[in-house]
Parts: C-alpha cells; sequence; structure tokens
C-alpha cells in the first residue's frame, strides 16, 4: 500500500512537516541499513534449496564458512519492483483484525490455562461473524487442543465477506495446495526466519512450497528489542525489516507478482523479559512499520497493536486495548492484528474481552468517522550504531554489545516524548 506521501506531508499541519519529512527520511535511511544488513552481514541458512534459488539470480552469494547468504541489494531492489503494492479485499488504512492463535482460551473457571475445543472455536467463529462491521480479518483465534489444521480451517471458512489467515505449513501437502486454490479471501502466514537474522531451514520450505503454488503469503517474523534486536526504535525495525526483505527475495524470485504481505511484528521486552505488548512503545513501533512500508516500499502490510497484558477480561485491559487501536488509527496503520479480545500478551483468547474490544472501536469508528485525518509524527529517535551492532550478529559477539541489551528505557523515553509534543492520545 504505496500512499502518497508528499501530498500528505504538504497538506499537514505547519508545524509537523519538518518532523514529518525528518520521519520519512528515517524510513528511508531503515530500508537502506536493512539492503545493507543483507548485504554485509547475510541471513543464516543451511537450506540448500534457498541457497539454490537466490543464487540462480545471480545477486546473491552463499559463505560457507559462516553459513550466511549475503544478497545484493539489487535483489531486493528488483524483488520490491515485482510484488504487488496491494490485493484483493484490500480496505486500506486501518483495517483490524484478529489472529496470531493465543494458545489459550480465557475461562475464569478453569484450573489452569488449557486451549479450545473444536465446539469452543465454532462458537467463537459464530461471534466473530457477528462483529465483522470492525473485524475486518482473522487468523484462528485461539488454539484448538490436538486440532486438525484443516478442520479448524474449515470452522473459519464459515465466514464470508472477510480475509481469513492459516499457516499451510501446519497442513498436509496435498491441503495445503488445494484448500488455497483460487481463494482470494485466504492468505498463508509463514515465519521464515527467528531473530536475529536466521532462516528456520523448515519453515523455509513452507514458504517455497507456498509460493510454487501461489499461495497469499503473509511473511510473518517477531524481533524482541532488547532480547533478539538491538533495544532501540530504529534498530529493531532494521532487523525486522531485513528479516521479511529475505522473505520477500526468496518468494518472489520463485513466483514474481505473487502477493507477498509485510508480516513482521516486533516487540518491546521489559528488563525482566517479559514482552510489553500494551505499551505505547510496541503500539508506536508497529505503527513505524507500517508506515516505513506504505512510504517507502509500498508493500502491504499486517502489524500488531491492541492487545492487553492483563490476565483477566477486567477494566484495565479495556483500557489497554482502546488505547493501543486509538493510538494506531490515530497515526494510520494498514492493517493490524491481535486487536479483539487478546490478553496476557498474546497468550489468551477471551470472548468477554472480545465482546468488549469490538463495541469499543465501534463507538471509536462512530466518532471519529467525520473527522477528517490529519497525518502527525512519531518522532522516531534517530539511532547512528544499528549498523554496527546488528553486524556484530555475524561475528558471534552480538548479545555482549551494550547497546543492543542494557538500553532498556529506549521506548518508555521514546513515548515519554511523543507524549510530551502532544502526539499520544490524552491519558
Amino acid at each position: 500500500m504505496l500512499i502518497n506521501i508528499d501530498k500528505l506531508i504538504q497538506e499537514a499541519p505547519a508545524a509537523h512537516k519538518a518532523a514529518l519529512v525528518e520521519e520519512w527520511e528515517t524510513y528511508k535511511r531503515v530500508q537502506e541499513t536493512t539492503k545493507a544488513v543483507l548485504s554485509e552481514v547475510g541471513i543464516e541458512t543451511r537450506n540448500k534449496e534457498v541457497i539454490e534459488i537466490l543464487e540462480g539470480t545471480g545477486l546473491a552469494g552463499y559463505d560457507e564458512s559462516t553459513c550466511r547468504i549475503h544478497l545484493l541489494p539489487d535483489l531486493i531492489d528488483m524483488v520490491l519492483d515485482s510484488a504487488p503494492k496491494t490485493y484483493s479485499g484490500d480496505e486500506g488504512m486501518n483495517t483490524l483484525g484478529i489472529g496470531g492463535i493465543p494458545p489459550f482460551l480465557y475461562r475464569e473457571s478453569d484450573e489452569f490455562p488449557m486451549p479450545a475445543s473444536y465446539e469452543d472455536l465454532d462458537r467463537v467463529i459464530k461471534m466473530v461473524g457477528e462483529n465483522l462491521d470492525v473485524v475486518r480479518f482473522l487468523s484462528q483465534p485461539v488454539k484448538v487442543h490436538k486440532g486438525d489444521a484443516l478442520k479448524c480451517n474449515q470452522i473459519m471458512d464459515q465466514l464470508d465477506n472477510c480475509i481469513k489467515v492459516t499457516a499451510s505449513c501446519y497442513m498436509s501437502d496435498a491441503d495445503a495446495v488445494e484448500f488455497f486454490k483460487g481463494r482470494d479471501d485466504w492468505h498463508d502466514s509463514v515465519c521464515g526466519l527467528k531473530s536475529p537474522l536466521s532462516c528456520m531451514d523448515d519453515m523455509m520450505d513452507a514458504l517455497i512450497k507456498c509460493a510454487r503454488v501461489g499461495n497469499n503469503l503473509r511473511m510473518t517474523t517477531m524481533a524482541l528489542a532488547g532480547r533478539t534486536a538491538p533495544q532501540t526504535p530504529e534498530g529493531i525495525m532494521v532487523v525486522n525489516q531485513a528479516e521479511v526483505m529475505f522473505m520477500l527475495a526468496v518468494a518472489q524470485t520463485v513466483n514474481p507478482g505473487m502477493l507477498c504481505m509485510f508480516g513482521g511484528m516486533p516487540c518491546p521486552t521489559r528488563p525482566d523479559g517479559e514482552l510489553s505488548c500494551a505499551s505505547d512503545g510496541m503500539n508506536m513501533l508497529n505503527t513505524a512499520i507500517a508506515r516505513a512500508n506504505m512510504w517507502v516500499t509500498g508493500l502491504p502490510t499486517v502489524q500488531s497493536g491492541g492487545s492487553s497484558e492483563q490476565k483477566v477480561p477486567n477494566d484495565e485491559a479495556v483500557k489497554e486495548g482502546i488505547r493501543g487501536r486509538t493510538l494506531q488509527c490515530d497515526f494510520g496503520v494498514h492493517n493490524s492484528r491481535h486487536c479483539f479480545g487478546v490478553l496476557d500478551n498474546l497468550n489468551f483468547f477471551s470472548e468477554e474481552a472480545f465482546l468488549k474490544d469490538t463495541e469499543a472501536q465501534r463507538q471509536y469508528v462512530k466518532e471519529t468517522k467525520d473527522r477528517e485525518y490529519v497525518l502527525k509524527p512519531l518522532y522516531i529517535p534517530r539511532d547512528d550504531k544499528a549498523f554496527d551492532v546488528i553486524q556484530n550478529i555475524g561475528s558471534g559477539d552480538y548479545h555482549v554489545d551494550y547497546h543492543t541489551t542494557a538500553n532498556i528505557s529506549a521506548f518508555e523515553d521514546w513515548a515519554a516524548d511523543a507524549q510530551s509534543k502532544g502526539v499520544l492520545p490524552e491519558r
């Protein structure tokens, strides 16, 4: 989804224009640093087919001594040119959905966390169907205990007028091909890399199979700030961008012109290692990733936002969801998942929370439907050390770098600065 950002900046309030131009330059720099990372640091892989596909372009080379493949910038430019910038069913900015398959279904009576049954899933899908005015796409809302992927997909398939998302890697070879054939209302989600910059070679096999049969592909990865990526907004954006650009290079080389959605969803972490999914930093970071692609690469994007860290569907969970969705929609994202019913840093799906979240979003849409969209800046802090830190991945010294692991207040400082400048929702 490539937008005319130059026009939007010209139409923005005068007080915002300089910051917006600087933000646009940040996204261009992130993309150029991404290409430098792919070229000079490379991606770790031992997947012979991946190596063969990329080396066959004449624009990539494999270093057997490090087990890393290096991609020239021209290859990234080439695959971006061939990738579609929209898709059937694209509803544009601020399309919200659910998914990510939380492992547990929240039940107040359960002594221990438990997944769902097929009957539970069917009930949840019917509930989603009653709220498609605000829920516009979904992957499986909650894991089914020992569930068969095809059967779960068939339960989801009762929904019309929305996009459904699944993962063909969990289906049999025949089902993974036949289920998607001719289906614009289904997308195939594949996470082919783990951070930092390392292929999951079996998942790359699934991505290649998806590309060969022409499934609509969502390329996902989840870099964690301070754990598997630098603890700065710009640094983690580069790692996230590099991992998705690598998957794009493989998929577009196999099948030029196939739909490839940018699904990277980076996440800040807390000092104790917990995810920080409801923080302003999380929602701002994913908004920045969406903008980097809407403003620079043009790839359709699906990010994460609007979820809660609360363990129960209480009033605080509702407030966290409202703030996250409001933040992202006010700034503008393309697609965002995990927006309804998700608790405890993506661990639980709650039917009660889902109904509260959808009603709150319905109210937000009603209140803002006549409001003119105003582009405002995110004030992303610059990180001139991003490439140097990421370069340490190849040498094995990545996790001893202070800038990567100990800069724990970077996202809180970013959010506080944006709040002080008046661009975040009021608390």
